[in-house]
């Protein structure tokens, strides 16, 4: 997770199936992004891939000094 494009990317695209909490060291929490996702046939996904992409905007946009003081925090999303 020390690369910010990169994660930023990965919340964008990936955060509907926990991608970002895997990258982050949370395997909990990406692990029922996954299942919860699978139980209500897609919507939670949908809604985790919104805020994703709203997560990965304001990381994109923030400066490196900020990302890097936040580093492991960021979480957005059913659960989060």
């Amino acid at each position: 997770m020390d690369n910010k494009i990169l994660f930023g990317l990965m919340c964008c695209f990936f955060n509907g199936v926990g991608v970002p909490c895997f990258m982050q060291g949370d395997s909990g929490k990406g692990t029922s992004r996954i299942v919860l996702s699978v139980v209500t046939l897609g919507v939670i996904g949908v809604i985790n891939t919104v805020y994703g992409i709203i997560l990965g905007i304001e990381i994109l946009n923030m400066p490196d000094e900020e990302y890097a003081s936040k580093k492991g925090t960021f979480y957005r999303g059913i659960p989060g």
